[in-house]
Formats: structure tokens, sequence, C-alpha cells
């Protein structure tokens, strides 16, 4: 299902960050939701092994889940270039009548376009969110057995999902 009509992510990361993100969507069924648009907002540039991966202005095409604990984007530079795969640890969709929420958990994975390696980003900004309760116990419990089935997952192959690709 192509869509050109923009589709709103409202997303919430706590204590008190609100975004609405207005996104292309590209294709939606009962277990996910595919958009893409130009990522903005960040207060600093994403660093893995010293190479920029995403940054204010790169684009993403986005899979957010509608029953499980994560989204997944393949990011581009403006120029187009694929950068890699960026998993964001966050609660299910919640369909709304012009988009979706969700809720970061802030556990993130990077994985390089060979697929090579999985870097898990961001523990120390979950565990200041449990610490501050920012995130309740049943989603910080959520969110490190998604963070642990994912890399399972990854170590047999099977994540990121194939079917992004056809998005590319």
């Amino acid at each position: 299902m192509r869509n050109p009509k923009p589709y709103i992510i409202y997303y919430f990361r706590p204590p008190s960050r609100e975004l609405e993100i207005q996104t292309d969507l590209l294709y939606k069924d009962s277990e996910v939701i595919v958009t893409a648009h130009t990522l903005w907002g960040a207060s600093k540039p994403l660093k893995v092994d010293g190479k920029k991966v995403i940054d204010n202005g790169y684009r993403a095409i986005f899979a957010e889940y509608r029953r499980l604990w994560h989204d997944v984007a393949r990011v581009y530079t403006p120029e187009g270039s694929f950068t890699g795969y960026y998993a964001d640890i966050n609660t299910p969709s919640v369909e709304r009548e012009d988009g979706y929420w969700t809720k970061d958990l802030f556990l993130d994975l990077w994985i390089p376009p060979d697929r090579s390696k999985v870097t898990v980003l961001d523990e120390d900004e979950f565990s200041e969110a449990v610490r501050n309760k920012w995130i309740s116990a049943e989603e910080a419990s959520e969110a490190r057995a998604e963070l642990e089935r994912l890399l399972g997952l990854f170590r047999e192959g099977e994540f990121p999902p194939k079917f992004l690709e056809s998005f590319a």
C-alpha cells in the first residue's frame, strides 16, 4: 500500500521530550507500519567506531511494529549513501487516526550495512531512566527482553529483517 499522504509519528522520550514527526506512509498491515522521513531534532550526530552514521538531514525508512517492542530503520546520508541499520527499543505502536504513538525505552542497536556486528547503544541512558522511574518496571523488563531477543535474532542472521530492503 503506497500512500503519499503525510503521516504523523507521535514520539515520546521520557521524561518530557515529545515530537510530532511528519513522515510518509509507505506500507501498513496488521503487523508493521513502514514510513520514511528526513531525520531532525538530534542533539548530536551518532558516531559508531569513529564514523558518523546518523545526523540531522539524514533520511531513514522505518519499520514500526504493532506488537513488538522495537522499530528498525535503514539510514541514508543526504547524498543517498546507506550507513546501516538503527533499531530503537520502544513500546509497541498505538495507532491514531493520523499516524501512531510510541514511547522510547532508551536502548538502541546499530548494525553496519554489511551486518558484520551489532553495537548496543545508550545503556547508560536506560539505567538512568530506570533509576529515575521515567519508564515503568514492566517497560524496563520488556525492553531488556526485546534487546536480548533482537541480539539472538542477529546472531542467527534474522535481524535486521530483509523485507525492509524492499523499501530502499
